[in-house]
């Protein structure tokens, strides 16, 4: 016994004398005083849980991230990612189970940020993509997306018609996708989503899209709070079989629905199926007008009012 009490003590002190790994820390990029002059080299020399800072400049690389690492700009007005020449893809994140970009500008021909097999935030971010702004798939993963601003690269400066498989931010598989307070102004789909995800949408503004939100498969969750405003297809579409919630939501100047079933007698393009297999419930959903729900015969009485000044209110703030 006391030979083994010994033994015993003596790992208790060998493992005490280890050093412990060094606490996270920062590493600086760009001039006048960075310690990397590229963001991938920082990324590269990164252990989990240290911080990346990006100083203001524009940056012309492609990203691999791979790692529970923060990436931080001072802000998202001095700091510009956009893939050198000859790429389409501006930051790729996989297999980082606890990452996030914050405060800077992505802009990619391609799928500006494609997040697969991870969770984590994206905060305070303008992101111009073609393909996709945001990618995001997974099993069990979560990704949130807050206080951001998101367009099309094809859309940018221009008024000229977005095809709709052209996302904001298309998200699918059994993963789970929380917006917040972002801005949704210029893309073909602002969000698409699909497979078996669960959303909330909470707080956001959906503007001058051709479509706002498409819904299919069985995605499941929740829309609240929002402005669907100015989309010129639908401002939410609706083909998912499983239950949508639908709360406190204002439409209006929508050009064809600000609320649309993907039935034939609700698309204009009469593209719709003769039967619409989803649940949806809520309430307290505002509309300028009876030409904003479709069809308005769906609907219990408490799921909408019309207000025809939405409008103009909007205007006055």
């Amino acid at each position: 016994m006391k030979m083994l009490f010994f033994m015993l003590l003596s790992i208790l002190v060998f493992v005490s004398t280890v050093p412990a790994r060094d606490s996270a820390k920062v590493l600086i990029v760009g001039d006048p005083d960075g310690q990397y002059k590229n963001i991938q080299a920082a990324i590269d020399a990164a252990n989990p849980g240290d911080t990346i800072r990006i100083l203001s400049g524009t940056y012309k690389e492609s990203l691999s991230i791979s790692k529970e690492i923060k990436l931080e700009g001072s802000s998202r007005d001095e700091v510009t990612i956009m893939p050198e020449e000859g790429k389409d893809l501006g930051i790729f994140v996989r297999g980082a189970k606890n990452f996030s970009i914050r405060s800077v500008t992505v802009i990619a021909s391609g799928a500006a940020i494609n997040v697969s097999r991870s969770s984590g935030q994206i905060i305070d971010v303008l992101i111009a993509g073609g393909r996709f702004g945001i990618s995001f798939s997974g099993t069990g993963m979560t990704l949130e997306v807050l206080d951001s601003y998101i367009t099309c690269y094809d859309g940018m400066d221009n008024e000229e018609y977005i095809e709709a498989r052209l996302a904001g931010i298309y998200a699918y598989g059994n993963a789970t996708l929380i917006a917040k307070n972002c801005v949704f102004e210029r893309n073909g789909v602002g969000i698409s989503l699909t497979n078996d995800l669960k959303y909330n949408i909470t707080g956001c503004t959906f503007k001058r899209n051709t479509v706002g939100v498409s819904l299919g498969g069985n995605a499941t969750g929740s829309l609240s709070e929002n402005v669907v405003t100015e989309n010129i297809e639908n401002g939410i579409l609706i083909n998912s079989s499983s239950e949508t919630r639908l709360e406190n939501n204002i439409f209006f100047g929508n050009i064809w629905h600000g609320l649309d079933l993907y039935l034939n007698r609700c698309t204009e393009c009469e593209c719709g199926g003769d039967e619409f297999n989803g649940t949806v419930v809520g309430s307290g959903n505002r509309f300028e007008s009876e030409d904003e729900i479709c069809p308005i015969d769906f609907w219990d009485e408490s799921f909408y009012s019309f207000d025809e000044n939405l409008g103009k209110l909007a205007d006055k703030e």
